[in-house]
């Protein structure tokens, strides 16, 4: 059929190219192109006469092609087990298996077959192929398998893809799988080839079963090894790149994967595989796709992870994230993604970042100011997101000598931060203002449900301003007199002031969970509310959970007025027992 169809085409080109002859009128050249087409139809409908018929693909036609199939691979291991070390003797029986893969690709244009199949028992055959020792039949399994998986299937089966996928599972498919990816060689195309529609099986997988698949996909197999391994092999490619999507898919749900990368040790593998990136770009758009998925992959593994958020410490990951946000190279906002995860909760990584230098890149950061096109503008809330995230756990966590470095950062030229803090709170005050004129302009009379509401001015940038309406709080609260008078000085100049930072908070606790984390942070704004209102948090009689950075800062505050009470004291009694030492004498 293949020649039927290149002569047809070339024929097809000869009569669409310029005739020759020049001077043949219309009515020739028409009776000429008759007699082509003519002469064309009759060689075409005899070529077709001649072709071999196509045999229809059914029930019958499946179970004679089973039986054979079971009989070549019997006749084929008994040849190679007499003959082992006399090719010429178990070639034919290979190359009659490998036809018959072949021919069962048209099992996939026939679903309704599939329970056929599997009652046939042809399933465990086809899997055991796959550590066949000439690796092209497992490569012609492996080719087989990625077409009977393909999701769109699925869409036409009604219920046939699950039984087949649910049966090649059973049938240690993964496993198989993962075994035979070990031992192909990627410097052979067929090779490489392979290895691409094996990661597309396991991505049939798990979009088949998007819950279920990625902890049957690690578990009991070293595809998490495969995948490590395969991202720092070599230079760049396709299938490089279809590795990191393949592992970003199986940490983004969190579970057994996370937990597996983890006790093997893969954060570290990871940050190797991004370190490159610390002193060069991405060379294509692909490339950049790859740098991603990684970030991607680190973030998964250390979201509140706090066995993977020390392991990525002792990686050295804080320290290169440090290095990627200093450089300002592409990566630096993927670091600073990074670095949000690995110090979220983690009062121990937050006092290794003030450790690391890690202050002066993450405020050099927020300190960033310049116009944005609209098509980065996403990008750069992100950006300034994560930074104030970090902040605000910087704050919440670190107390003594690291806290007073980082408040005094706020003090420091002239409250350059905090005006830079009030211009974000401004920023995102305002854009939230024109999003709520917009849409009631747009809905007139209409009333919006409280949540869709809440979910709207989220998506509009209302975590940015809660983050920056916590910052003034905790600055404010922080017990230094300058700080809050500087606040309440910049505020007014933007028509604002420390009232509208209370009643975003307000918003902010409201919509807060009633989980473990939930009630954790309502416990700090609780707090932080109390002290801006000029109370005592003490004096509130919910159980609450107390802001361990104000109250350390109050704690060293009364110690430090203590000690200055005691030398004043001292100095008195000094001064006396001096002055009594003179009238003696005279």
């Amino acid at each position: 059929i293949d020649s039927i169809l290149k002569d047809a085409k070339s024929m097809i080109e000869r009569k669409s190219g310029k005739s020759e002859v020049t001077d043949m009128d219309a009515g020739s050249r028409k009776r000429k192109r008759e007699g082509d087409d003519a002469h064309e139809k009759e060689k075409i409908m005899k070529m077709l006469e001649e072709a071999d018929e196509i045999e229809d693909f059914d029930a019958a036609r499946l179970r004679t092609l089973l039986s054979t199939f079971t009989k070549a691979i019997e006749k084929n291991v008994e040849r190679r087990m007499k003959f082992p070390d006399e090719p010429n003797k178990f070639m034919d029986s290979e190359v009659k298996v490998n036809t018959l893969l072949q021919e069962l690709h048209g099992l996939a244009a026939n679903p309704e077959l599939f329970p056929e199949f599997i009652r046939l028992k042809g399933i465990p055959p086809m899997i055991g192929l796959l550590s066949h020792e000439n690796t092209d039949i497992a490569i012609e399994v492996v080719d087989l398998l990625k077409e009977l998986t393909e999701p769109e299937i699925a869409n036409e089966s009604e219920g046939l893809y699950d039984l087949l996928v649910d049966e090649l599972v059973k049938n240690d498919m993964i496993k198989s799988l993962v075994i035979n990816l070990e031992r192909l060689d990627e410097k052979e195309d067929e090779d490489k080839q392979a290895v691409h529609n094996t990661l597309g099986i396991f991505e049939n997988l798990m979009e088949y079963a998007p819950e279920v698949a990625p902890t049957k996909l690690t578990a009991d197999t070293k595809l998490l090894d495969w995948l490590l391994k395969r991202l720092r092999r070599g230079l760049f490619d396709e299938n490089q790149l279809y590795a990191s999507e393949i592992l970003s898919m199986l940490l983004i749900r969190g579970g057994p994967p996370v937990i597996i990368l983890g006790e093997k040790g893969g954060l570290k593998k990871l940050v190797r595989c991004v370190a490159g990136y610390r002193k060069k770009d991405p060379a294509s758009l692909d490339e950049v796709e790859l740098v991603e998925n990684m970030f991607n992959c680190m973030c998964s593994t250390l979201d509140r992870n706090k066995k993977n958020q020390m392991a990525f410490a002792q990686a050295d990951g804080l320290q290169l994230m440090v290095t990627m946000i200093r450089k300002k190279r592409y990566t630096q906002a993927a670091a600073l993604k990074v670095l949000n995860y690995s110090i979220t909760d983690s009062v121990a990584n937050c006092e290794k970042l003030i450790d690391s230098s890690g202050l002066k890149a993450v405020f050099k950061a927020f300190m960033q100011r310049g116009k944005i096109s609209k098509k980065h503008r996403k990008e750069l809330e992100a950006n300034e997101e994560h930074i104030l995230h970090c902040i605000v756990q910087l704050f919440l966590h670190l107390s003594d000598v690291r806290y007073l470095r980082l408040l005094n950062k706020f003090q420091e030229n002239g409250f350059e931060k905090i005006e830079r803090l009030v211009e974000l709170h401004e920023k995102y005050f305002r854009y939230l203002e024109d999003q709520e004129l917009a849409w009631k302009r747009d809905h007139p009379g209409k009333v919006e449900d409280p949540d869709v509401r809440y979910h709207r001015r989220l998506e509009g940038g209302l975590y940015c301003l809660q983050l920056c309406a916590l910052l003034l709080a905790l600055i404010s609260s922080a017990g230094e007199k300058t700080i809050i008078d500087r606040v309440i000085q910049l505020l007014s100049q933007q028509d604002s002031s420390l009232k509208d930072v209370q009643e975003t908070l307000e918003e902010y606790h409201n919509s807060l969970a009633d989980d473990k984390s939930g009630k954790k942070m309502k416990g700090i704004l609780n707090n932080v509310l109390q002290i801006l209102e000029g109370k005592d948090p003490e004096d509130n009689d919910e159980k609450v959970v107390v802001a361990p950075t104000i109250v350390k800062v109050e704690e060293k505050k009364i110690k430090t007025e203590k000690v200055k009470i005691e030398k004043t004291e001292e100095k008195v009694k000094t001064e006396k027992k001096e002055a009594e030492e003179d009238m003696g004498a005279l």
